[in-house]
């Protein structure tokens, strides 16, 4: 329980209240996560460091591209209470059907692999995260932001199934229905922290786990149990695969980045039933609908 509780204390770094060092204030630091999870800040606090702050100087070294296979053992997937209204039977049966998704040969989907331990500051390669709607799912069940960037669901429906995407712990401005074929709704956190993209539109069973990172050399594993990420500082590292939907159950592997694409690195989570599975399920609120910022789940 104590390698637990270490490992994901360090795979949750990024939920640091402003006394701790923030994104722009670590350019001549290290990645390093903090070994203990600081108490909740303000979003007015975080906003005034944030305008202070000197902007940060992105690494510049040689950077290697590190990819690998997230694979999970022991006990089954157990099946989850949701039940599907008409219409919805087949394909969110199939993505939600389970605590969580397990592809072939053990692969294991939805699992957020984090890169952390390095020196200097590796800025997001992207705005957004792009999650696709449609057929009463979200395109994926775990979902991994960083400063600077913000989510966009589009409805890839072709009949006129509309959804009503909001992301429960941040603000909850009026709703934008996100109707098949159209424009993409915005969706933005309050800074670091746990979050949940969910559906207005009473489908309770539609969820994905977001966290919001101080860092962005993060990737979310699809059913083939595949990870890539690129541009990682070369040296020592500390590699994360973490499982939301199972209590966070997590590992982390030290790992020396080479500069290139040479940087294969394989891990393998434990499921044991009787201590990973969630006392409520997911489709239950966070507290009072909209958890305080930067607030991080705790180590079991």
């Amino acid at each position: 329980m104590r390698t637990r509780s270490i490992t994901l204390a360090l795979l949750l770094a990024s939920f640091t209240s402003c006394n701790a060092p923030g994104p722009n204030e670590r350019a001549a630091t290290s990645a390093q996560p903090s070994a203990a999870l600081p108490a909740v800040a303000s979003a007015t606090a975080t906003a005034t460091a944030t305008a202070t702050a000197p902007q940060p100087t992105p690494y510049a070294g040689p950077t290697g591209t590190v990819r690998g296979i997230i694979r999970i053992k022991g006990d089954p997937a157990p099946a989850t209470p949701h039940v599907y209204p008409k219409g919805c039977e087949g394909e969110a049966a199939a993505m939600y059907g389970k605590l969580f998704r397990v592809g072939q040969d053990r692969a294991l989907a939805d699992a957020i692999v984090s890169i952390t331990n390095y020196q200097g500051v590796v800025p997001a390669q992207k705005p957004a995260i792009a999650i696709r709607v449609g057929h009463c799912t979200y395109s994926t069940r775990s979902i991994a932001m960083t400063d600077g960037q913000h989510i966009e669901v589009r409805n890839v429906d072709a009949d006129t199934t509309s959804y009503l995407p909001w992301l429960d712990g941040a603000k909850l401005p009026a709703g934008i229905v996100a109707v098949p074929q159209g424009d993409v709704v915005k969706l933005y956190s309050r800074g670091y922290g746990r979050y949940w993209l969910r559906d207005q539109l009473a489908r309770t069973f539609m969820v994905a786990h977001v966290f919001h990172f101080r860092y962005s050399t993060t990737a979310v594993t699809g059913l083939d149990g595949a990870y890539r990420i690129e541009g990682v500082p070369v040296g020592k590292v500390n590699v994360s695969a973490m499982l939301p939907q199972a209590k966070l159950l997590s590992v982390t592997q030290p790992f020396e980045v080479k500069e290139g694409d040479a940087n294969q690195l394989d891990l393998e989570l434990a499921f044991d039933a009787k201590r990973d599975i969630p006392e409520k399920s997911e489709d239950t609120l966070s507290e009072s609908g909209n958890m305080p910022h930067g607030t991080a789940p705790r180590a079991p």
